[in-house]
């Protein structure tokens, strides 16, 4: 599972309200034993969606990765 936390246009996370059309979240992986698997498949450029359930609600694109290369 990988959990995101959208941000406003001065990298503020947005706690309450509804998030804008577009803009960049920071995404999380929630779980550590699954951080192997994303590190060998996650890229930057590639293209994905968001999920609630079975329902797709949004288009993504990575655009940079921090962290989880360094574990």
């Amino acid at each position: 599972m990988i959990y995101p936390e959208f941000v406003d246009n001065n990298g503020n996370i947005i706690i309450e309200g509804r998030v804008p059309r577009s803009g960049i979240a920071k995404m999380w992986i929630l779980m550590p034993e699954m951080f192997e698997y994303h590190k060998a498949h996650i890229k930057v450029g590639q293209k994905g969606f968001f999920h609630e359930g079975p329902r797709k609600t949004g288009d993504c694109e990575i655009i940079e990765i921090v962290g989880l290369m360094d574990l």
